[in-house]
């Protein structure tokens, strides 16, 4: 005999109600829980990118494309385990690892190299379990770290590196109130004062438009005295992106030369400013006021409700200052460290200020070489 839900229901709920009256206890029975830690193929496996998709916290930085093309234009080794319920075969969480061996810093495991931020998207009480896990399949690791956004390590002996924050600018619902947010005198009339110099602003998605930001973004590091990331690096990501509409290669041309670029990502809600680069020359033209403004309208009209401004060193005040006159709140990264060694703070290296002032002096052909060994090694 088959018993509708709503008498089913019912029938619990005076059943409860004769127990408490009675005294009576009710005994009841809890299925066990049944996951396993599986990797997962991201080539193949939908679940994935769908419990991406679907996850509150995810990024950009959790999706398939991205990881996988991180991976493959640095050669990491990528591990993405996930968490499957062995009784539905549904996937209940994931944590992406990426492994990078150098005879200096060893091997290590990092959620995720070259990501603002990855953190685990798994319940508090699996991490344990997939942290054993590691440990039992990668003996002669180092450490493994977690870069995360709203993560806390619980696990013994976690070290926790505070040296960078990330700016995140939420979306009014126009872009009149969203304009009206930003500071008036260092934004507002500098983004006015682009517009009565002439600046033209379009979106180039094609490789022109990916090699004229290269070589801004090549000319900024080098004047910053900081290494390039690979050209195979943005070329791998952008021909992944590209195909899934999940990337923007924003120009502003000033007299048909262009003054500024950007290579723009975006997932859900949210557009991602963390690589953007201006003709040095040509600042009294306020490219970037152009080029970030236009972008943010962009993302307006796309119904998006954040842009995220990338991350920042805690000590950077004048980049710091600027992306706050956007109205851009400051979140603060937890980047953690678990293992034997764990080594040093990734941004407190000693003697990172006497290379910085070296490499200032050479060639940008050096630093694009400084960095291909760099990135491969540090993630």
């Amino acid at each position: 005999m088959f018993v509708s839900l709503t008498k089913q229901k019912k029938y619990a709920r005076d059943l409860k109600k004769k127990s408490a009256e009675n005294n009576i206890s009710i005994i009841t029975t809890k299925k066990p829980i049944n996951n396993k830690i599986i990797n997962i193929d991201l080539a193949s496996d939908k679940r994935w990118d769908n419990f991406v998709l679907s996850h509150p916290k995810s990024s950009i930085y959790h999706t398939s494309d991205w990881l996988m093309s991180v991976s493959n234009s640095m050669r990491y080794k990528i591990y993405p385990f996930g968490i499957e319920d062995s009784d539905t075969g549904e996937l209940i969480g994931i944590f992406p690892l990426a492994q990078i061996k150098n005879f200096v810093s060893g091997s290590k495991l990092i959620s995720f190299p070259l990501s603002t931020h990855c953190e685990p998207l798994v319940e508090e009480k699996s991490i344990e379990k997939i942290y054993d896990k590691i440990n039992s399949e990668f003996i002669n690791n180092d450490f493994i770290e977690f870069r995360s956004l709203d993560y806390s390590c619980n696990l013994e002996g976690a070290l926790l590196n505070e040296n960078y924050i990330v700016h995140i600018l939420e979306l009014e619902e126009s872009i009149d109130k969203t304009f009206q947010k930003f500071h008036g005198t260092s934004i507002r009339a500098s983004i006015r004062r682009a517009e009565k110099k002439g600046l033209t602003f379009k979106i180039d998605n094609s490789s022109f438009g990916l090699k004229a930001f290269y070589s801004l973004y090549t000319d900024l590091r080098s004047r910053l005295g900081l290494p390039s990331l690979p050209y195979k690096f943005f070329n791998t990501v952008y021909e992944n992106l590209i195909k899934v509409d999940k990337i923007l290669i924003p120009i502003v041309k000033y007299e048909n030369q262009i003054v500024a670029a950007g290579f723009i990502l975006k997932y859900k809600d949210t557009y991602y400013l963390e690589y953007t680069a201006s003709d040095h020359s040509k600042l009294n033209l306020y490219p970037n006021h152009k080029l970030f403004w236009e972008v943010i309208q962009i993302a307006l009209k796309d119904k998006a409700k954040f842009v995220d401004f990338g991350r920042t060193e805690v000590n950077n005040i004048s980049l710091i200052t600027f992306k706050e006159k956007w109205n851009a709140k400051r979140r603060q990264l937890k980047y953690w460290r678990v293992g034997s060694k764990p080594g040093i703070s990734s941004s407190a290296e000693s003697g990172k200020s006497f290379f910085v002032n070296i490499n200032k002096h050479l060639p940008k052909s050096l630093l694009k070489l400084q960095g291909r060994i760099l990135y491969k090694h540090k993630g």
